[in-house]
């Protein structure tokens, strides 16, 4: 009887542990840990995070303002410190304007965030770019706020 309540504590007790381990997203306590702090959320691409177009980028435009690139810079440091090394960078526009002009802004955006990793120290082969246009948009095209809303970069960590 003994035996039987420890093997099922036992077996409890790794069910919870799993558990905990997959919602972390296969990464240490201390890496989900700092990611939350940077404002990443696990989604079901894994750990997240939307950059807004108006903090990077004038409109209508994926060259990063001087004054934000530190941001990303120390970002980058973060996740190089925590050995999360392999990141995809995902630019999204708005809806208003061609849909090949918006596909290509949104690459470029991408882009943009991705060579300021690469400058310090993220390695080609761990980087993804992926633009989206104007297909995954967070919330209605209505009006200027959301359309805002919808031009960003997405950094998703690669487990």
């Amino acid at each position: 009887m003994f035996k039987k309540a420890l093997t099922s504590c036992f077996i409890f007790a790794l069910s919870m542990l799993l558990t905990a381990c997959m919602s972390l997203g296969n990464l240490s306590y201390k890496q989900a840990r700092m990611l939350k702090s940077e404002g990443f959320v696990l989604t079901e691409d894994g750990w997240t995070l939307a950059l807004p177009e108006r903090l990077l980028f004038s409109f209508d435009d994926y060259l990063i303002q001087e004054q934000q690139k530190s941001k990303i810079i120390t970002l980058s440091d973060q996740l190089h410190k925590y050995k999360l090394e392999k990141v995809k960078f995902t630019g999204h526009t708005d809806n208003i304007g061609l849909a090949s002009y918006n596909q290509q802004l949104s690459e470029k955006r991408a882009q943009s965030v991705a060579n300021v990793f690469l400058e310090h120290g993220f390695q080609p082969k761990n980087v993804q770019i992926i633009g989206r246009g104007a297909e995954q948009p967070l919330v209605s095209n209505d009006s200027e706020e959301h359309r805002a809303e919808n031009r960003r970069v997405n950094i998703t960590i690669i487990p």
